[in-house]
């Protein structure tokens, strides 16, 4: 799959002008090679090219501004990793293909800037973290983003408490060893006799995690990413206490995890960090409803953006699912919203997106919701 962040939608809301064409579709990620996907996509492309000719370019010229879209569904490799989805944006001097992890509606347009609204709901914000899961045999930290999960390879974290403590039998019964990495002297051998088990074990894990803390501390400091620990019950809180890095995640995955799927890990991490993640768009939709009637918040489409290519909108919250056909005068600054696709009118929804991106505003997709009669944008305002 293809990755889009915020970052990404501010550059393509910065793209404007004559012949922004913005084509998506409905992929299939297994069978037949894609082949129904490419023979839909290549009717979208002469579609697109009776587009191009209604909107003032000559034949030749359209056939020539589609070439590299054409091109595509000769690309078997494209093919191969296809996702649920399949974004196309082409202008005269900017092509960029998306293979997206969620499924869109097909859909043409062809304006002054690109519907970007679509890909609203897939742009990553920085949402990645690391997890590192936890037993006495087998330590292993993982960097996990949306688009999938990674061993991260590091010799000098101690992998097992056995390397981490180096275990040695003595004799009187007793078990010696070195308290951890760094630990010299008298003070740098810990025994236990044969009755205190569950008190020397956790003192043996507590030492042990000190040391992949010690190991951890100049990577995890220098991302400042979210921590999820995983592992059974009563580890994640040893290795909390013994912890230095302040981004530990309050919340574990528990269970043992050193025979688990990279897959299954995957999953079920997210289903751990996605509030972590919401949190700030949880905050901005407490702060949304505490101002609502004040002036200072608004779900009135027209009014919005107006203030949005004012500058005013200091948080959007969009329905990326809906549309909203409307004009904007600049002159006199008032929005008209119009009942259905006309000449000279354009997605009022996807313009908010845009401009509030332009404009430093922050955008949030909005969540789904059974209430039909739910105005498609709402936003906060900065004075």
């Amino acid at each position: 799959m293809d990755t889009i962040t915020i970052s990404d939608l501010k550059e393509l809301a910065e793209r404007k002008g004559p012949y922004c064409l913005s084509m998506y579709l409905p992929t299939h990620v297994v069978g037949d090679d894609g082949r129904e996907d490419r023979l839909r996509l290549e009717a979208l492309v002469e579609r697109s090219e009776e587009a191009l000719v209604e909107g003032g370019l000559r034949r030749p010229d359209a056939r020539e501004f589609l070439a590299p879209i054409r091109q595509l569904p000769l690309e078997a490799e494209f093919w191969q990793k296809r996702g649920r989805g399949l974004a196309i944006l082409r202008s005269p001097n900017y092509s960029r293909a998306l293979r997206l992890t969620e499924e869109v509606e097909e859909s043409l347009t062809l304006a002054d800037r690109f519907a970007i609204k679509s890909l609203l709901p897939l742009a990553q914000r920085g949402e990645w973290f690391y997890l590192l899961t936890l037993s006495q045999n087998l330590v292993r930290l993982f960097e996990v983003t949306r688009r999938g999960i990674e061993e991260v390879p590091s010799p000098s974290i101690p992998t097992s408490m056995h390397e981490a403590l180096n275990y040695a039998s003595v004799d009187r019964g007793e078990q010696v060893h070195s308290a951890a990495h760094g630990v010299v002297g008298k003070q740098g051998a810990v025994f236990h006799g044969q009755g205190g088990e569950p008190d020397a074990l956790k003192s043996d894990l507590t030492c042990f995690f000190q040391a992949v803390d010690r190991s951890l501390t100049p990577l995890l400091e220098e991302s400042g990413a979210p921590l999820l620990l995983a592992g059974v019950s009563f580890l994640p809180p040893i290795y909390r206490k013994a912890c230095s890095y302040a981004h530990v995640s309050e919340r574990d995955l528990l269970g043992n995890w050193d025979h688990m799927g990279d897959q299954q890990l995957f999953k079920r991490s997210w289903e751990v960090m996605t509030p972590w993640f919401d949190r700030p768009r949880r905050e901005a939709e407490q702060r949304l409803i505490g101002l609502l009637g004040t002036g200072r918040a608004s779900t009135d489409v027209a009014e919005i953006v107006s203030g949005v290519l004012n500058g005013k909108v200091e948080t959007l919250f969009a329905d990326a699912r809906r549309e909203q056909w409307g004009t904007f005068d600049a002159a006199s600054g008032q929005t008209t919203l119009l009942p259905a696709r006309a000449p000279g009118g354009e997605d009022l929804i996807n313009l908010a997106i845009s401009e509030a991106l332009l404009h430093g505003g922050t955008v949030f997709p909005m969540q789904p919701s059974a209430d039909s009669g739910r105005a498609p944008l709402a936003a906060t305002y900065r004075y």
